[in-house]
């Protein structure tokens, strides 16, 4: 049984990829985060590196729309993990290897990795800009537990119901803060909470509660540097989405792990997960 699997960075240059692909049942899902790592430096180089394997399989091969389409997605069930693909860029992408990725350099494909990797810096500067305030906005997300909820944390043991419903709370908190803060219309805003669950920006919020909570468990609270943060937020951006998704394929542990812990609450409580198929049992 195949299935859409968002792929990570460090997964595009590993042999499992085109083992992966090898059975015509899969696809890889590739994200805006992604294209992003691939291009922040040296891409002519890297992009033809990383992408060679997914320019053996084109026609396995899925993109999705940016992150702030994905933002303004309803969070509607029908058709939902269909609405975050780029039909264009899905269509044309073994157009896109034949004349950019598997050619010679030239001044067109020259001044298309230019255009990507200024692109990329652009998006990871705009991360960095705003780092401060999500490590600001951390600190005080962990003044809110109390001690005790605190070494529930770090200890794993099992969350109390009241601990439970606080990280639910921090969840709606971010997200509400999330959609303010990106400028989202109103008319994009999801109608309750039944809808936002659905919604990339909730999910987000999620991955980060979730995040925060294995930070905490971790004693890194107050250690964690800003450029980590930077590469954390897009691994988290990454795992948010591969939920609506039938997995992630990563060898990163905490983009991996982020993503199982979110869509098991995800699937526990009715939500839209592995591609509208439910829960696996």
């Amino acid at each position: 049984m195949g299935g859409r699997y968002v792929i990570d960075t460090n997964w595009l240059g590993d042999a499992a990829l085109a083992d992966f692909l090898a059975r015509p049942a899969n696809f890889a899902v590739i994200t805006e985060m992604t294209l992003v790592e691939v291009h922040k430096e040296a891409a002519a180089y890297n992009g033809r590196q990383l992408l060679r394997t997914l320019c053996a399989y084109p026609k396995q091969v899925i993109v999705l729309r940016g992150t702030f389409d994905l933002y303004r997605d309803s969070g509607a069930s029908k058709g939902l993990a269909n609405r975050l693909i780029e039909p264009v860029q899905t269509g044309n992408f073994g157009a896109y290897c034949r004349t950019i990725i598997n050619v010679s350099d030239d001044d067109v494909t020259d001044m298309h990795f230019t255009q990507m990797e200024g692109q990329s810096r652009d998006q990871i500067a705009e991360l960095r800009a705003n780092v401060g305030n999500i490590l600001t906005l951390f600190d005080r997300i962990v003044a809110i537990f109390e001690r005790g909820e605190l070494d529930r944390l770090r200890k794993r043991v099992p969350y109390s119901v009241d601990l439970q419903r606080k990280l639910i709370h921090l969840t709606m908190d971010i997200h509400k803060l999330l959609l303010r803060s990106l400028n989202i219309d109103p008319r994009y805003h999801p109608k309750g909470l039944r809808r936002a669950v659905d919604t990339f920006v909730f999910r987000y919020a999620l991955c980060v509660v979730i995040f925060l909570t294995r930070w905490i468990r971790q004693g890194e609270s107050k250690t964690i540097k800003e450029e980590r943060l930077v590469n954390h937020i897009m691994d988290l951006k990454t795992a948010a989405v591969s939920t609506f998704f039938d997995g992630l394929k990563t060898h990163d542990e905490m983009p991996r792990d982020v993503h199982l812990e979110v869509k098991h609450i995800l699937g526990a409580i009715g939500a839209y997960v592995n591609c509208g198929q439910g829960p696996r049992r």
